[in-house]
């Protein structure tokens, strides 16, 4: 974090927080969603994800109260997926179109970042996220991807999170390699990111100049409201695609074909899993 940074942090602490007070109680714990009615949208952003796109979604189309797919102009049989899956679950399923091409991470988003005109097109990443939260209609959002399945880990702790006063929550998943038995060497874990998030009070903005980011109070401002979990909660086909970087622009394309090689071994239980689901 840089000084400027660490500034802003502390000012938001030490200053603006005390200020941010009702009735003797944080205006975050006024505004902020009560269990049991924790309810949960699901939010699947998609191109291209025919590979695993039907395991990811019935991975977790029990565990939410709805799922919706938004396809950003896949070429490939992924609406033909999608339908397939609308077609078995109709009252849980929504699906959508986005209809611009949306920069990839890297480059392409970077060069949108420089301008105004680019911050406010569709073709940018943090407004096609933005665009699809504005589809969900539950108050918390899981953020999910057409080529993630779940752990079994994933049930419980969302149920815990549904019954606390967490209002965000951050986790990981393992990096799967093709070889279906180990992680990837070098990153065998995504980073601890917020997935499930409190709709209201939160969005998406633009991270170092290359990627989309969460925005929410309760990350920062409120930290007492976001869990933290460590154990892996959804397994990462990314490296077991034919097509597995099409996503990001050539010049983190080159970078990731850095960490796609052979790493540790699975555990058992993650093993046992792997098998059990298929993958």
């Amino acid at each position: 974090m840089t000084a400027l940074k660490q500034i802003v942090t502390q000012t938001l602490k030490n200053v603006v927080r005390p200020l941010v007070v009702t009735g003797g109680r944080p205006i975050a714990a006024a505004l902020a969603g009560k269990p049991p009615h924790k309810t949960l949208s699901a939010m699947v952003r998609v191109k291209n994800e025919e590979e695993y796109l039907d395991r990811a979604i019935t991975s977790i189309v029990d565990l939410v109260d709805e799922v919706i797919i938004v396809d950003n102009l896949s070429d490939d049989a992924t609406p033909e997926v999608i339908g397939s899956l609308r077609a078995r679950y109709p009252t849980k399923i929504k699906t959508f179109t986005y209809p611009f091409n949306v920069a990839r991470y890297g480059d392409e988003h970077t060069a949108l970042t420089k301008t105004r005109a680019g911050r406010r097109s569709p073709n940018y990443l943090p407004n096609f996220y933005s665009w699809c939260r504005a589809r969900c209609t539950h108050p918390y959002i899981l953020k999910w991807d057409g080529d993630t399945v779940a752990t079994e880990a994933l049930r419980p702790a969302l149920q815990s999170f549904r019954q606390s006063k967490s209002q965000i929550l951050f986790y990981t998943g393992i990096n799967l390699h093709e070889s279906r038995e180990h992680l990837i060497s070098g990153r065998p874990f995504e980073d601890v990111e917020p997935r499930l998030f409190y709709k209201h009070y939160s969005r998406y903005g633009d991270y170092q100049g290359y990627a989309e980011r969460l925005v929410s109070p309760y990350a920062t401002l409120f930290s007492e409201y976001a869990e933290y979990i460590q154990e892996p909660l959804y397994i990462h086909l990314k490296f077991c695609k034919q097509q597995r970087f099409t996503n990001m622009s050539a010049n983190l394309q080159e970078r990731e074909q850095r960490f796609s090689s052979i790493g540790e071994a699975l555990s058992v239980d993650l093993r046992r899993q792997v098998v059990s689901l298929g993958l």
